[in-house]
């Protein structure tokens, strides 16, 4: 065994899992909603978003973002400060 060389084996997996629990997806249906699905429970969790960008292996705060848009109300919380800006 060793690791995979490329995220569509992992992409058909979880498409296959997720029909076999007759669960619908759109367009995000493999490892990709892994990912989402991991950031987007991190913020629910209140985790900092530059740690969940490192986790990501994002070099943008702003990718992350778009990973985890569907937790809008809890970025919030978990936005770094603006620097100059209102504490």
């Amino acid at each position: 065994m060793g690791p995979f060389k490329c995220a569509s084996p992992v992409s058909r997996i979880v498409r296959k899992r997720l029909r076999h629990g007759g669960i619908e997806f759109g367009w995000v249906g493999g490892a990709h909603l892994l990912r989402h699905s991991l950031a987007t429970q991190l913020v629910r969790q209140r985790r900092p978003i530059n740690e969940v960008a490192d986790l990501l292996g994002h070099q943008s705060i702003n990718t992350t973002a778009l990973c985890v848009k569907v937790a809008t109300s809890q970025l919030a919380e978990v936005a770094l400060p603006f620097p100059g800006g209102v504490a």
